[in-house]
């Protein structure tokens, strides 16, 4: 009998915790071996790159062994000030920046989630403006869902944010 609640309290919490999907026959474009963990956990360096990422989406916080909160949605005059307003020279990550983060393995989110915790499966705002004519005012934005870039052509929809620093 205690076995079978063992087993039912195991897959409750298994089931109530969100994973990635990720393909073991594919080669990890963001394997764990890629990063370092500074500031007590609450800050990445990606050793590829050299960019420092704030471990949580803005809005999250660290608590020290996970990311907490659902995270915060921002326009893109939201997230600059965010940036701005957060000591420590964050910013707001380039579309190619935010792209480096994205894990092709994994999907739901496609992010590396022992090293970027609870990351949500959405778009991902960034300071890269489109060039397109007729789209001015329009960013690119990037989904953890599945990891494909898109245009913001609105300016006014809000999306998840992850701020990043230079070393």
């Amino acid at each position: 009998m205690m076995q079978k609640k063992l087993l039912v309290i195991l897959s409750i919490t298994l089931n109530s915790v969100a994973y990635a999907a990720c393909q073991n026959n594919i080669i990890a474009t963001a394997p764990d071996s890629r990063y370092q963990l500074l500031n007590n956990g609450a800050e990445v360096k990606d050793l590829k790159t050299n960019l420092i990422w704030q471990r949580c989406s803005l809005g999250q916080t660290w608590s020290g062994s996970s990311c907490t909160g659902g995270g915060g949605q921002y326009n893109l005059q939201g997230a600059l000030q965010a940036a701005q307003n957060t000591e420590g020279g964050w910013r707001l990550p380039n579309i190619k920046e935010l792209r480096s983060l994205v894990e092709r393995s994994c999907f739901s989110p496609s992010v590396n989630e022992r090293i970027f915790p609870n990351t949500v499966a959405g778009f991902y705002l960034s300071s890269s403006p489109t060039i397109w004519a007729g789209d001015a005012g329009s960013n690119w934005i990037i989904s953890f869902s599945d990891g494909r870039d898109e245009y913001d052509n609105k300016n006014s929809v809000k999306y998840y944010t992850r701020l990043v620093r230079s070393e």
